[in-house]
């Protein structure tokens, strides 16, 4: 995988078997959006009622135990997630975006 030496070398805590795990519920996460901005702070990915929301928790849960220089937050009532990072984490960002891209793009979203 390779974003693994990338996000080793930016602080991430997750093993080869983690970033896999964490890609794929990325993947899952994507399908499900029905927004993904990324602005010059971080990613905000919306979903709709329907959001699997444990699955929404849990790779908020892993991201925040693996990546402690990201910020990551969870607005159940906006049905949102979003995930912040300094320059530091800008290349885990462009990770993270390229996985929900291509749960969208496998659910014929985008």
């Amino acid at each position: 995988m390779d974003e693994l030496p990338m996000a080793a070398a930016a602080g991430c805590g997750l093993d080869a078997d983690g970033l896999s795990a964490q890609a794929s519920r990325y993947e899952r996460l994507g399908a499900m959006a029905t927004g993904i901005e990324r602005g010059p702070d971080g990613l905000r990915i919306s979903f709709d009622d329907g959001a699997d929301r444990v699955l929404v928790a849990e790779a908020a849960a892993v991201e925040r135990d693996c990546c402690g220089f990201l910020t990551v937050e969870v607005d159940a009532a906006a049905s949102r997630l979003s995930i912040g990072a300094d320059a530091r984490g800008a290349t885990v960002l462009d990770a993270i975006e390229r996985w929900l891209q291509s749960g969208r793009a496998q659910a014929g979203g985008g």
